[in-house]
């Protein structure tokens, strides 16, 4: 059966999913929307869509499009989440998910209180690589976890006008990048941190710009995390009682080493793939074919623990999301 997809916000987001959905076998791309109809027109045309929308409500209220996926900037999650599910249509929406615990909170029961699927597009989390690595430590592998040292930062020039620098739109490393750390440490945990710490760099518009955090775990696991736009560094290393692990980014991993306390490969899973967008897509399809309302790899619990991250984060880097 053909899983038909909707796309609201026609950015570079969008464009990177909407091709890797049509070489998804069992999918089509019924209708897409922005606020600007000429954009819209040539989206469609490039990518296949079956209607050019008028407005976003017109993709929402579509009887053929079976799941609506959110490309919008952070700033927009909530607001067009919270319509989607009020008319009952699935939605996958982008990372971050929204940017505090209270809107994911009221996300989440609006879902569930209207039996329809939601889901945070941590595509990540569907990856094979991620996915062997979380086994891994569920299996004991490297003995007792004790310490995830992650994260995901590149170098970039600040312009004030950019939409990373802008906290109307939710701007800052946090949120468009730490995000991936973050989710990183307690998705192969399968725990939620119980304290955090961190510092900020803090940019003059009043986001940050890079950032270094620490997670702390009731079993007694600690993460050290960081983001940013000040220099280029991806790394995902995870250290047991018994040996490591090791992946190469936390943003799509393609391969994961088991080492044992010596640094010795002990284990080496790779799988290759043009783009990781692939297995969340095939995954969110899955779930809506059965008739599930929630994902198995990235609960609700772990959306609203996230958003919840930010929340304690950003206070003490000194600034507020508004």
């Amino acid at each position: 059966m053909t899983t038909k997809f909707g796309i609201i916000g026609l950015g570079k987001i969008s464009s990177r999913f909407a091709k890797v959905l049509n070489t998804a076998s069992g999918m089509a791309l019924s209708a897409v929307a922005s606020r600007d109809p000429e954009r819209t027109r040539q989206f469609a045309q490039q990518f296949g869509a079956a209607k050019a929308a008028q407005s976003y409500l017109d993709v929402i209220n579509d009887p053929e499009v079976d799941i609506i996926y959110i490309g919008l900037t952070h700033n927009f999650h909530y607001e067009l989440t919270k319509m989607c599910l009020e008319q009952h249509k699935a939605v996958l929406c982008e990372k971050p998910f929204v940017t505090n615990r209270h809107d994911a909170e009221e996300l989440v029961e609006l879902a569930s209180a209207n039996n329809t699927l939601l889901m945070e597009a941590m595509w990540t989390r569907c990856m094979p690589a991620f996915r062997t690595a979380r086994a891994w430590v569920q299996e004991g592998r490297i003995g007792q976890p004790k310490l995830i040292s992650a994260g995901f930062s590149y170098q970039g020039n600040y312009d004030p006008q950019n939409r990373l620098f802008n906290p109307e739109l939710a701007g800052g490393s946090l949120f468009d990048v730490g995000i991936y750390p973050i989710d990183f440490a307690t998705g192969i945990l399968a725990e939620l941190p119980v304290s955090m710490s961190g510092e900020a760099i803090i940019a003059p518009t009043g986001v940050d710009t890079a950032a270094a955090f620490s997670l702390k775990f009731a079993s007694g696991a600690l993460a050290s995390l960081t983001s940013g736009f000040n220099v280029n560094a991806l790394y995902a290393n995870i250290y047991g009682t018994q040996g490591s692990i090791v992946l190469p980014n936390t943003s799509g991993p393609q391969w994961a080493e088991l080492r044992d306390v010596d640094g010795e490969t002990q284990e080496r899973f790779e799988e290759p793939v043009a783009d990781g967008f692939i297995y969340q897509i095939l995954h969110v399809a899955e779930l809506y074919q059965q008739g599930r309302i929630e994902s198995d790899l990235i609960p609700w619990a772990d959306t609203i623990a996230s958003a919840g991250i930010f929340d304690d984060l950003l206070g003490q880097f000194g600034k507020k999301e508004s």
